[in-house]
């Protein structure tokens, strides 16, 4: 199916060194990984050039931090290999722990140690260069950060944002190869979450060091990412900006969590898809040619993609069971009014007081594509 022909492109990871005038810092080659019997990682292949930030996402058990834990060598590689500036840094034979490999490491729990104080932290690493030199490299990481004046203070009595940069800027004190951060904003509120992921965006960019970060939130990875690795059950299914992920998801995962879009089953026929809420012609739909008529179908619907009339009329009828504001708009909550399997559309609606809750309405779709992922 071309569907997955886009994703099979889409997932065309390894980048020669200097293609396209890119230095790749660091390559992943069929990494695989398993506990027991149990597949954790398959197949995984990537490049990552200087500067870049790759954001991965999934479901909780895809991978993610197994595959960031074996980039690190928190985790024996067993399969596949590693490679840094070209050269192999790990595989199955020889997979070197983190203190060997050009990696900075950065945690949820921010793992500053607390019987030293913030400047002895940023510079627990660089006992290498002659005091002075090391005094000011502190001062300047610390000031990048807006917290040169408590260098003097312990970890115990700063905020847990603080906290974070403290950890940020020592993990990039070595000057690394590449970062690895792991759920880094996961303990702090929303506010300050989006402070921070700007500012470690703003550091790493800086630095231009390559980064890997794991989290759990979309608008985290949308935020960060110049790429973004999606992994659902230990596989790679897409990886690309965050703007294709959005416009052309390739899997339900990526098209439901990042792109927004609802899932609808429906049943094809000769000129259109007919489904709980009404029928979708096939002109809209991508892909439709390679449709067999009589097979049941998954499309990703965007809310805004739907007109909503009041009254039972030709077509479909739905009944509104909820209406929210969201903060920007307003959202109808509908099921079909003939019973169907847990059936569910969120409608963005222009004028919610026209809607009561528990009447009927009849649904149709406006011309925007929908998306065939199954």
């Amino acid at each position: 199916m071309a569907a997955w022909r886009h994703l099979n492109a889409a997932l065309g990871l390894q980048v020669a060194i200097g293609q396209y005038g890119l230095v790749m810092s660091l390559q992943l080659h069929n990494i695989h990984h398993s506990y027991g019997r149990h597949a954790v990682l398959t197949d995984i292949s990537l490049s990552l050039e200087d500067g870049e930030i790759l954001c991965v996402i999934g479901p909780s058990g895809s991978g993610k931090s197994t595959l960031l834990r074996t980039v690190a060598g928190l985790e024996r590689l067993q399969q596949g290999k590693i490679l840094l500036d070209g050269e192999c840094i790990a595989q199955p034979n020889d997979s070197p722990p983190p203190e060997r490999r050009a990696v900075g490491l950065v945690f949820q729990d921010h793992a500053l140690f607390p019987h030293l104080t913030v400047a002895e932290n940023v510079g627990f690493g660089l006992d290498h260069l002659a005091p002075a030199q090391r005094q000011q490299q502190v001062d300047e990481l610390l000031q990048s950060v807006d917290l040169l004046a408590l260098g003097p203070r312990y970890p115990a009595t700063l905020s847990g944002g603080q906290q974070q940069r403290v950890a940020l800027v020592r993990a990039l004190a070595t000057k690394p190869r590449v970062m690895l951060l792991d759920e880094p904003f996961a303990s702090v509120d929303t506010p300050l979450r989006r402070q921070l992921r700007q500012d470690a965006r703003q550091s790493l960019k800086r630095s231009g060091t390559a980064a890997i970060v794991v989290t759990h939130d979309p608008d985290e990875a949308m935020a960060m990412a110049d790429r973004i690795l999606v992994l659902v059950d230990g596989s790679a299914v897409q990886l690309d900006t965050p703007q294709t992920l959005w416009q052309h998801p390739a899997h339900r995962f990526v098209a439901e969590t990042i792109a927004g879009l609802q899932s609808l089953t429906g049943v094809v026929e000769a000129e259109q898809v007919t489904t709980a809420f009404g029928d979708l012609p096939r002109a809209k739909l991508e892909y439709a040619q390679e449709l067999d008529v009589g097979r049941e179908i998954t499309l990703g619907i965007r809310g805004n993609a739907i007109s909503i009339e009041q009254g039972a009329k030709t077509g479909a009828a739905a009944i509104v069971r909820d209406i929210r504001f969201d903060g920007i708009q307003w959202t109808a909550l509908l099921e079909p009014a003939k019973a169907a399997a847990d059936a569910q559309l969120r409608v963005v609606v222009n004028d919610a007081h026209a809607l009561q809750i528990g009447s009927t309405v009849t649904l149709s779709f406006t011309a925007t594509t929908a998306l065939v992922y199954t």
